[in-house]
C-alpha cells in the first residue's frame, strides 16, 4: 500500500506530482495521494496499447482544481500518438471498469475528433499501488509526502 518514501511539499493539492487522489477521486482509505505515473511508468514492464472504449474509462472533468485542462499549451501539445494510461478495476466515482490515471488532454483531443476509443496501456490496481504515495496536509495548509 502506499508509503512514505520521501518528504516533500506541496503548496496545494493541484501541485501533486502524477495522478492526484483526493474528494471522490481519493484511493480508498487514503485521505489525500497521488499516483506517481512517472515512477510506474519508469519501473514497470512495458506492454502493448489496448483499444478501449472512453465510455468504459473514468477521467477527471477538463475543469479540474479550477483551472480548465482543455485550453492552452498543454493541451495543444498534447499528443495522441501516445497511449494513455488506465487501472483496471481501480476505484472512481464513475463506477467504470478503467479508471484513466495519464492522458486526459489527449483522450479529449481524440474525443473532439470523433473518436469512440483510444489505446491505453492497462495496470491492475495491484501493480498500481506501489506507485500510491500518501500526502498530509500540515497546519500551515502545504502537503507533504
Amino acid at each position: 500500500m502506499a508509503k512514505f518514501r520521501r518528504t516533500a511539499r506541496f503548496p496545494s493539492i493541484d501541485s501533486l506530482p502524477g495522478h492526484s487522489m483526493a474528494g471522490e477521486w481519493a484511493y480508498p482509505g487514503i485521505e489525500i495521494s497521488f499516483l506517481d505515473v512517472v515512477k510506474m511508468h519508469r519501473w514497470m514492464p512495458k506492454r502493448a496499447a489496448q483499444s478501449i472504449r472512453f465510455d468504459e474509462i473514468c477521467a477527471k472533468p477538463g475543469i479540474w482544481n479550477g483551472i480548465d485542462e482543455f485550453a492552452g499549451p498543454r493541451y495543444e501539445a498534447a499528443d495522441t500518438t501516445f497511449p494513455g494510461i488506465v487501472i483496471a478495476g481501480m476505484y472512481n466515482p464513475c463506477q467504470l471498469p478503467f479508471r484513466l490515471v495519464d492522458g486526459r488532454r489527449r483522450m479529449e483531443k481524440l474525443r473532439r475528433t470523433g473518436a469512440e476509443n483510444g489505446m491505453f496501456q492497462v495496470y491492475s490496481v495491484a501493480e498500481a499501488e506501489q506507485f500510491i504515495v500518501e500526502v498530509v496536509q500540515k497546519k500551515s495548509g502545504s502537503f507533504v509526502s
